[in-house]
């Protein structure tokens, strides 16, 4: 019991963003509320089905929250707690404007109360916000809950996370090629509950759990509050609440009682109570409220936790009590109710835009909605009884198969990519989701999937990529026609420079810091055009053999200036079948690259292995390393390295490295990279000898 209360009274208005704590009050969340008398669905029955879509509701990866009409959330998944950093508990009872970023406040009140007026739903793009204040874009799209009376009493959403579509539209909207809308892109799943996995979740709870009506009395509480206090479940129901306190506390829980009958509000309560033994504990009491069919608070499911030992240690226990505190909520639902939520969530199952279906465990389909029926162009009757491998299209069986067994293993299977089969014969890629599905009893019986329509996104993929080649390939002709250019004037500098050394030889000697920078200059500039023009029109290779790498190192390093780096040479040599003039390019790069990165302050260690094949010594590769002692390579860079025109430096084309590679799968090799933050680089090419 937390707050105060009192024993007769009548809740007072207390105004929010969202309206009364009066208007709150039709949460329809009391086991008073509903008759399941009138059912003609048998309890059993029901109880399945409440089993099966409350593990949907519960673990489906989408995000999900119930509110009322005043945007009050009564019930989410742990999906939707987790995505906004949340514990379930420090959800339910929030608005949905807390998890709203500012920008998108007015856009949701607009929203709801267009709703509120017309009953009427509308797909609407916001942004949320984190619980450490980060926000991202998602999709809402929602159905009515209405009360036995036809009465608009709520919503339950789908909340669709739309950050990667917000990149996608950002990265075709900067190369203003792709006007593709995304849209229809929501997410929801079918849920249901049952009354027996809350009777157990409240029997079972370690915590003190008792119920009671206005006047106090107890008429249900669970195992641990009986052991606790000493007594049998029978001793405790019928009794008032006032039996367990302790006398020193009876005025100010007395006080506390009318208080709660008069506001419906309780929290972090401290009592004293007295065990069947007369010892006595200082104890924490949390409500959750139970109201009626009409509003009206009937009684309330109380939390007791002893805090004697902490009390006496700190006298702050409220605030670390405040942290761990778990709310219960709807621990006796009437049967019409669950009737109620089956039928909610069913709506959910059937009008989702993912392709949904329910297997057995042989594989078999034993239910789907209609997105799945209309998508592949069957009808239900067609689809339920089939294995779900005749909808699979053949290139991805293989991965099915694998993703049965991940499932098997992990009771889930989480963005597996599976291409479907029309019934017209036309194939499309989806994006399975999948989560184990259970009977009343907790035993597997099947499995639910959503599978997600990813033409739109392979489509807009295939767009980009395409773009981007016609763009290397323009780029790649402008560049062969500069860097041919180039070379002319670039070589009648180079000669006169020879020229005025033949002619003016004291001169040089007079200039000789001046004749080296524009050798350097003339250098750099000559190999810059070579890997244009190795990239945009490479040359066949050259082969010849018995090459020694170790001569071809030796050329490469006279390539590059060292000034401060140490370069350690290989003590031993291979000879291979190559293009020598090639792999000196690759060499040369390599190494300038190196010494770049550690501008000109370090070391480059050069090795050379032979690994032979079966102990052959016509079979086998020759490796070789350079390793520098750099700063090493992000990951976040690691995977572009390869990628033409990519380049970290103010004097790079970009192309070094896309035409390394090139050279070396050309000899029927491979080159890879070893790389650590802060301790270096390590480049490693095989060759075939």
């Amino acid at each position: 019991m937390s707050g105060t209360m009192s024993k007769s009274g009548t809740r007072s208005k207390k105004d929010s963003v969202l309206g009364s704590d009066e208007e709150k009050k039709r949460l329809p969340n009391s086991a008073s509320c509903y008759n399941v008398k009138n059912s003609s669905i048998s309890p059993h029955l029901y109880g399945l089905l409440g089993q099966n879509y409350l593990d949907l509701y519960e673990k489906t990866p989408c995000m999900l929250r119930s509110t009322t009409v005043d945007g009050i959330i009564f019930a989410c998944n742990e999906f939707y707690a987790k995505n906004l950093g949340y514990q379930k508990n420090e959800v339910i009872g929030s608005s949905i404007f807390d998890h709203t970023a500012e920008k998108s406040i007015q856009k949701l009140l607009d929203e709801t109360e267009y709703w509120k007026t017309s009953t009427t739903i509308s797909d609407v793009e916001i942004w949320l916000k984190r619980k450490d204040s980060s926000t991202f874009p998602i999709l809402i799209h929602g159905t009515n809950l209405f009360d036995k009376n036809k009465k608009l009493i709520g919503n339950t959403s789908v909340l669709v996370d739309m950050t990667e579509i917000y990149k996608a539209r950002e990265m075709m909207d900067s190369q203003g090629q792709i006007k593709t809308q995304l849209d229809e892109l929501e997410k929801s799943n079918a849920l249901m509950k049952t009354e027996r996995k809350y009777r157990d979740m409240y029997e079972n709870s370690p915590d003190l759990l008792y119920t009671m009506n206005l006047e106090g009395i107890i008429f249900d509480c669970n195992s641990s509050c009986c052991k606790y206090l000493g007594y049998t479940k029978k001793e405790m129901i019928g009794k008032t609440i006032f039996d367990f306190v302790a006398i020193q506390s009876i005025d100010e829980y007395e006080n506390s009682f009318q208080a709660w009958k008069n506001t419906g509000s309780v929290s972090n309560t401290k009592t004293w109570f007295k065990r069947k033994n007369n010892s006595e504990f200082l104890g924490l009491t949390n409500t959750v409220n139970l109201y009626d069919i009409n509003g009206e608070l009937t009684g309330s499911d109380t939390t007791l936790r002893d805090i004697t030992d902490l009390y006496e240690i700190k006298k702050t226990v409220e605030d670390n009590e405040r942290k761990l505190k778990q709310q219960n909520e709807a621990l006796k639902i009437a049967y019409d109710h669950l009737l109620e939520t089956e039928q909610k969530y069913r709506i959910l199952y059937e009008k989702s835009p993912d392709l949904l279906r329910t297997i057995d465990l042989a594989g078999n389909i034993i239910d789907c909605n209609d997105a799945y029926c209309i998508s592949l162009g069957y009808s239900r009757e067609e689809i339920v009884g089939k294995s779900m491998f005749v909808h699979v299209a053949e290139r991805s069986v293989s991965d099915l198969k694998d993703a049965m067994l991940e499932w098997d293993k992990t009771g889930s299977i989480k963005n597996r990519e599976i291409w479907l089969q029309r019934k017209i014969g036309n194939i499309f890629p989806t994006l399975l989701m999948s989560t184990n599905l259970y009977d009343i009893n907790g035993n597997l019986i099947g499995r639910i999937g959503a599978l997600r329509d990813m033409t739109v996104m392979y489509d807009a993929q295939k767009e980009i990529e395409e773009h981007k080649t016609k763009r290397l390939s323009a780029i790649g002709e402008l560049s062969a026609r500069i860097a041919h250019d180039l070379r002319n004037p670039l070589s009648v500098v180079h000669n006169t420079l020879e020229i005025i050394r033949i002619q003016n030889p004291d001169f040089e000697k007079n200039n000789q810091p001046k004749f080296d920078r524009i050798e350097r200059a003339i250098k750099r500039m000559t190999h810059q055009i070579d890997e244009v023009m190795e990239y945009v029109v490479p040359n066949p290779l050259k082969l010849q053999q018995h090459i020694s790498l170790l001569g071809v190192i030796n050329s490469s390093v006279t390539n590059v200036v060292t000034k401060n780096t140490e370069i350690h040479l290989p003590q031993n040599d291979i000879s291979i079948e190559c293009d020598p003039e090639k792999l000196e390019i690759v060499f040369t790069n390599l190494l300038l690259n190196a010494t770049q990165a550690m501008n000109n302050q370090g070391s480059i260690y050069l090795r050379i292995k032979d690994c032979q094949i079966n102990n052959s010594i016509n079979n086998g590769f020759a490796t070789i390393e350079i390793e520098d002692t750099g700063p090493g390579i992000p990951k976040s860079l690691l995977n572009k390295i390869f990628d033409p025109l990519f380049t970290t430096r103010q004097i790079g084309t970009g192309l070094g490295l896309v035409s390394c590679k090139s050279i070396i799968e050309k000899h029927g090799g491979r080159i890879d990279i070893k790389t650590a933050v802060g301790k270096g680089t390590m480049f490693i090419i095989n060759i075939p000898k």
